[in-house]
């Protein structure tokens, strides 16, 4: 059973703090429609000031998942009990993001063998609600909307990667569809309301960039996707988890794979 102080770090308050925080550099809501490559800096390449800042406010709260036993992604429900869009949103940020920033190099095994697996079970449990796909204060801000599916993209897993796909070709066309208008969403739902208008606006008004923007989107997860077709992992991770790199890894790597900001030699063991 959960611990008062483990429901009291991860209550509903404290996972629309976390929203709060990784979208606090952001200069205006339309930029939560559609976010400037330049707001995508902080997240990906914040450095030392933003992880200092993640394991200041969210460090105390990962340390008591890591040491409250809880595994999967049902278990981090059982406790967290998000109910609306943004409290899933601060739920799966704090799962899948925080632990990137709070436990670097060799500590970073902890986010690929304990966290992950949590936030692949609460993003895919929200994707079953509809949160980042049907909701419209995350369906058409697209600022939001693409944190739920990165859970996915870290997985080494095949199966969750064709979700994936499919929820970033979902994106592409209601992208889509508000550069060319019409009434109706692509599968045939209402227009959405005030949400959905006002997405409608910013990216006709910015229709290359918005195209651009899920393309590349896309195109991120393919590169994941194609290593795990190819080796079944990401060989960038096999030194911090103990694996031994096979020779076609070792090979990869220090040919410049992709490692996603993790230094070529985390190859690890050579056969």
């Amino acid at each position: 059973m959960a611990s008062s102080k483990l429901e009291a770090l991860v209550s509903r308050a404290r996972l629309v703090e976390v929203r709060d925080f990784w979208f606090e550099h952001l200069t205006g809501p339309d930029d939560l429609i559609l976010f400037k490559q330049e707001h995508g800096k902080r997240w990906f390449f914040g450095g030392q000031e933003l992880d200092r800042a993640c394991v200041e406010r969210f460090g105390p709260a990962l340390e008591a998942i890591r040491d409250s036993g809880v595994r999967s992604g049902a278990d981090m429900l059982a406790v967290a009990r998000p109910q609306d869009p943004s409290e899933w949103l601060g739920l799966v940020l704090l799962l899948d993001q925080m632990p990137r920033n709070c436990y670097r190099g060799d500590a970073a095994a902890v986010a690929f063998t304990i966290f992950d697996p949590i936030a692949r079970g609460v993003a895919l449990a929200a994707m079953q609600r509809g949160v980042p796909d049907e909701e419209p204060a995350t369906r058409w801000r697209f600022a939001y909307r693409q944190w739920f599916y990165l859970p996915l993209m870290h997985s080494e897993d095949v199966a969750t990667h064709e979700v994936a796909e499919q929820a970033y070709e979902r994106m592409r066309r209601d992208v889509s569809a508000l550069i060319d208008g019409g009434d109706a969403a692509p599968d045939g739902s209402a227009v959405g309301g005030e949400d959905r208008a006002r997405a409608a606006a910013v990216v006709r008004a910015n229709a290359d960039d918005a195209r651009k923007l899920v393309d590349m989107q896309i195109l991120f997860e393919k590169k994941h996707f194609d290593i795990i077709k190819r080796f079944g992992r990401y060989p960038h991770r096999n030194k911090v988890l103990g694996r031994t790199s096979t020779p076609e890894e070792v090979e990869y790597l220090e040919n410049g794979g992709e490692t996603f900001s993790q230094p070529p030699a985390d190859a690890g063991d050579k056969k």
